[in-house]
């Protein structure tokens, strides 16, 4: 029996010194975790925000419970409680294999010694999104070597060269006079060179003739119109609001020859970036339009409850937001409307700090009246001229009211009445019937046998009506007569399926349409 004996003290010391035994996280605690944790806690899957495979993410722990690992306290860790415990709320690994008695000891273990989780043992890096290339400042390159040396006009050329001949290729043959004048017209203006500037190309033997033609379509009008069209795209610039409705946008066009103008000056970056955000305070009204380029709901398109007032409100302004990262800055901060950004390094607190930068913007249609040159005043007169010259010539072929004759079916762009002339000083217009909603009248117009509008306000017509149905700068009655056209311009009645409108006249008017 004594033979036994040292076997038996063996035993007996064994759990002791196991207690006493250092737990090695590399050796005995990364295991445990690759088999049981890291499907759901490692890598780009972080269920409730918890990543267990680098130290630095472990210690700070998830979303729901804060630290996950607490050294000296593995009754307190999350960690271990969810491990250890089977009566726990939430029991890990939910599925799959358990970890066993001697696993669970062992991370017990490890956090009561003091969770010891050296550095540099991670075998991944916790890459900070700020890192990225795209955020780092522009830092000068020397051009590459190339084994052809005479091709290269320039350091930029070399680049180009050295990409060619690692692609095993060769540069294209130089293009000819006529070509490259086609090439160069249609990129910086957008339209073919006609045949006298061909000629005239052609003709010139200087060492200045191709800067000539570059300097001539440069400070061509058609190159801001031509360049212009890529800002506005990314700027997502319409003449409609979109959506379903797709209502005109009539004073869209001024932010438009804004960028037109401001790339035909040769406005430095900076300055146009400025205008755009706050032309308000820069005497630039037009380049703000910037802003509010985007679709939006209109009134009617939203509910009358409180939630979707405010929700049609958020989205305006995130319409904002997001014009602004993706035209400024090429980023997607709309993403952190709802989360913090999964891969650029924008939270969700950036986004609502940007987003009260311009929380007092609010989509308006508002008119703009652009000063005209002496030129462009005569070009409209003219313009205004001819088009009632030809609307007297259409007046004919409209049918007379109560006459035999079937008129045009009424649509919703323009619709005329004609009638024998009559002396009058005051019209009214009674709808008496709808498609079971309120009748909505964009412009009353009213002509005397000359042709002239005589309802329009500045001839001093005096609108009336049966009832309005108004909001703020919309559907009033002063726009049933204002000579603007468009929703956003119109009269609407208070009744459903009826109202009237009157018209009084400055004088008495002979009209007849």
């Amino acid at each position: 029996m004594k033979r036994f004996l040292p076997t038996l003290l063996l035993l007996q010391l064994l759990p002791g010194w196991l207690a006493a035994a250092e737990i090695d996280f590399v050796r005995d605690v990364r295991p445990i975790l690759e088999k049981h944790c890291y499907e759901c806690h490692a890598g780009d899957v972080r269920k409730s925000g918890l990543r267990l495979d680098i130290r630095s993410e472990a210690m700070k722990g998830g979303e729901l419970y804060g630290e996950a690992i607490l050294p000296g306290e593995p009754g307190d860790s999350p960690l271990v409680q969810f491990i250890a415990d089977e009566n726990a709320d939430l029991v890990m690994p939910p599925d799959g294999e358990r970890p066993t008695a001697a696993e669970i000891a062992t991370l017990t273990q490890w956090v009561e010694q003091g969770a010891n989780w050296p550095d540099g043992v991670d075998r991944v890096k916790l890459e900070d999104p700020r890192d990225h290339w795209s955020f780092q400042p522009v830092a000068a390159s020397d051009p590459p070597p190339t084994k052809n040396t005479t091709w290269a006009r320039s350091e930029i050329d070399r680049f180009i060269l050295a990409r060619l001949e690692e692609a095993g290729l060769q540069p294209s043959p130089e293009a000819d006079r006529r070509d490259w004048l086609r090439r160069v017209t249609y990129d910086l203006i957008g339209l073919p060179p006609t045949p006298q500037e061909v000629e005239a190309f052609l003709a010139d033997d200087s060492d200045q003739a191709y800067q000539r033609v570059v300097d001539r379509l440069l400070a061509s009008p058609r190159y801001g119109e031509r360049w212009a069209q890529h800002w506005l795209d990314v700027a997502r610039y319409a003449d409609t609001h979109g959506f379903e409705v797709n209502t005109e946008r009539s004073n869209a066009w001024p932010y438009r020859d804004y960028v037109i103008e401001s790339l035909n000056e040769d406005k430095p970056y900076d300055q146009f970036v400025r205008e755009q955000l706050a032309g308000d305070t820069m005497d630039e009204i037009p380049a703000t339009g910037f802003l509010v380029t985007a679709s939006v709901l209109l009134p009617g398109q939203i509910g009358k409850d409180e939630a979707s007032k405010r929700l049609a409100r958020q989205d305006s302004l995130d319409e904002i937001v997001t014009n602004i990262g993706t035209v400024f800055l090429g980023l997607t901060v709309n993403c952190a409307r709802c989360h913090n950004h999964k891969f650029d390094p924008i939270s969700q607190r950036d986004y609502y700090e940007m987003q009260a930068f311009i929380s007092g913007v609010e989509y308006k249609d508002r008119s703009y009246e652009k000063p005209l040159t002496a030129e462009q005043e005569q070009q409209l007169l003219a313009w205004k001229q001819r088009h009632a010259e030809i609307d007297q010539l259409l007046v004919p072929f409209a049918p007379l009211a109560g006459s035999n004759t079937k008129r045009s079916m009424v649509n919703s762009f323009e619709n005329w009445d004609r009638f024998e002339p009559i002396r009058t000083q005051q019209v009214r217009f009674t709808i008496l019937k709808t498609n079971k909603y309120e009748p909505c009248l964009d412009e009353l117009e009213v002509f005397n046998t000359q042709g002239e509008n005589v309802a329009a306000a500045k001839r001093g017509g005096k609108p009336s009506s049966s009832g309005d149905n108004v909001n703020v700068n919309r559907h009033e009655l002063r726009f049933v007569n204002d000579g603007n056209y468009g929703n956003s311009r119109s009269w609407m009645s208070n009744a459903v399926e009826g109202g009237w409108v009157s018209i009084e006249f400055a004088q008495p008017e002979e009209i007849d349409r």
